[in-house]
């Protein structure tokens, strides 16, 4: 069993940061400081496959687990990441119990039946996903469910809007859901809400090197403008 899952197992919440890319040496400051896992992002970023494997060998050196968020669902698609030395998948755009299965029978095949070493993640961020949730939670294998506010905002007709109280309102119910039937959960975070949403039990919390390296230059100018 990986270290990521060795933790949630315990009941402790898993710090992911985002790099937006390929870039190596930000790897290693990652993990120098303390996080849990690489967040290589294949769906939104440049990241191609090759560089997926080269940031998946660099997180391992550097102390981190490498979880791939796929650019797609195909079976094919995601037997490449598992292949590319990824110790999770973020399944995005999950709308069905079946598309959270397959990943599953994916990672057993891909894994040679140990699916169970692998962080498997199914990523709820749509309406639809939302009216089916009680049936994707019922999918066995899946470690964790990740809400996604910006996409769910944008499927809401809401262009991303995360601050819209009906927003806000659909995510603290989905997170509250999937807490209730005993599951874990993540979603993004900033410095300022990381510790409510750990209060309301997400286990996976998720940000970028981007928001990291503005909060920092923030804090910095405050003391020296």
């Amino acid at each position: 069993m990986n270290s990521a899952k060795n933790k949630l197992a315990e009941g402790r919440a898993l710090l992911a940061v985002n790099p937006l890319g390929v870039a190596l040496p930000v790897v290693d400051a990652i993990g120098r400081n303390g996080a849990d896992v690489l967040f290589i992002d294949c769906e939104r970023t440049a990241v191609s496959v090759e560089g997926a494997y080269a940031m998946a060998r660099a997180a391992k050196a550097a102390g981190v687990t490498p979880v791939i968020r796929s650019h797609s669902r195909e079976t094919a698609d995601l037997v490449r990441y598992f292949d590319c030395g990824a110790e999770g998948i973020i399944l995005p755009q999950v709308e069905t119990p079946e598309e959270a299965a397959n990943l599953v029978a994916v990672a057993r095949y891909a894994t040679r039946g140990k699916e169970a070493e692998q962080l498997l993640i199914a990523q709820i961020e749509t309406v639809g996903a939302v009216a089916r949730l009680d049936a994707i939670l019922d999918t066995p294998g899946i470690d964790l469910f990740l809400v996604g506010p910006n996409d769910l905002a944008h499927s809401m007709g809401f262009l991303g809007d995360t601050s819209r109280p009906e927003v806000v309102k659909a995510v603290d119910e989905t997170t509250a859901r999937i807490r209730a039937r005993g599951l874990r959960f993540g979603l993004p975070v900033t410095a300022a809400s990381a510790a409510g949403w750990r209060a309301k039990g997400a286990q996976f919390l998720f940000t970028t090197v981007e928001q990291l390296i503005g909060t920092g230059i923030a804090a910095v100018r405050k003391d020296a403008p």
